[in-house]
């Protein structure tokens, strides 16, 4: 009996090893492009862009402070927007104070209240 068809097992054979070979040519693709996309972002300075302290003000409402190279960023962050409330030095925010004390952010911003307040009260006297 002469026929010509293949045999059944080596075109299985034949047929898993050509996926198995895709599989991989695919798997080294995503491996080499991970790579490439860490490495970039670490030539590009990595997180310079960090949140310092975020404080819950009611349902969806908070305020927030983000620190940027030079300068703090205090956010007021609701459901449908991010308002600037004010922009602080980094020194200002670096955690010491004169005492050499650690700040953290409800007394700064009570700080920082009392100084916008007692501005708006000069202005409302005259």
């Amino acid at each position: 009996m002469n026929t010509t068809a293949p045999d059944m097992l080596s075109a299985a054979l034949q047929m898993t090893a050509s996926l198995g070979v895709v599989l991989g040519l695919i798997l080294l693709l995503l491996y080499g492009i991970k790579k490439i996309v860490r490495e970039r972002t670490r030539a590009s300075g990595g997180r310079s862009i960090r949140v310092l302290e975020n404080h819950y003000l009611g349902v969806k409402k908070s305020i927030c402070m983000v620190a940027i190279p030079g300068k703090v960023l205090v956010l007021g962050i609701s459901a449908d927007r991010i308002q600037l409330l004010d922009t602080l030095d980094e020194a200002v925010c670096d955690g010491k104070d004169a005492g050499d004390q650690q700040r953290t952010f409800g007394p700064m911003l009570v700080e920082r209240l009392k100084q916008f307040g007692s501005g708006r009260t000069g202005k409302e006297d005259r």
